[in-house]
């Protein structure tokens, strides 16, 4: 059985926080520097933990700062204002030993029901699963994919709350 809890980080201790980081950097599809204060400035994190306490999936609602979000909409070639979504779901990542469980998809859904009646981007992998899973929680594409850095290209994705108006 997996208990989620979702957090604000000022809510956590440090070694949660620091497991919540583990797992992020062990995704392999972040920025490592100065991610602690970014986690640290998250609106809500979410931990996914099995039975044993071991946490197997994390996640985050974040309200990025102008800067961040003109430059990822810029980069994909957006076709809707970054202002218009100041809500950013990220750092969604499932431990390796559970994965293909669907366990995303969850991740995903239990943290949208705390963004409300906001937009919501997220930017993900261009790969199959990750579309899937974002258009199971109503994401569309919009632009263009853009080159990571990583080695791979990344999709800006878009929920608009006006197409959830029971979001609750």
């Amino acid at each position: 059985m997996l208990i989620s809890s979702i957090v604000s980080p000022s809510e956590c201790t440090a070694e949660a926080l620091a497991d919540f980081e583990k797992l992020v950097l062990e995704g392999g599809a972040v920025d490592p520097e100065g991610l602690t204060q970014r986690i640290g400035n998250a609106s809500r994190l979410l931990f996914l933990r099995a039975s044993d306490d071991q946490l197997v999936g994390v996640g985050a609602l974040k309200h990025p700062g102008p800067a961040y979000r003109e430059r990822v909409f810029a980069n994909a070639r957006a076709t809707t204002p970054s202002d218009d979504y100041p809500v950013e779901l990220g750092w969604v990542v499932v431990a390796k030993s559970h994965q293909g469980r669907g366990l995303s998809t969850r991740i995903v859904g239990e943290l949208l029901a705390f963004a409300k009646n906001e937009n919501v981007f997220a930017t993900m992998r261009a790969d199959k699963r990750a579309m899937r899973c974002a258009s199971d929680h109503g994401f569309k594409v919009n632009g263009r994919p853009f080159a990571s850095g990583r080695g791979y290209d990344i999709v800006l994705y878009l929920r608009n709350a006006a197409r959830f108006p029971d979001a609750e």
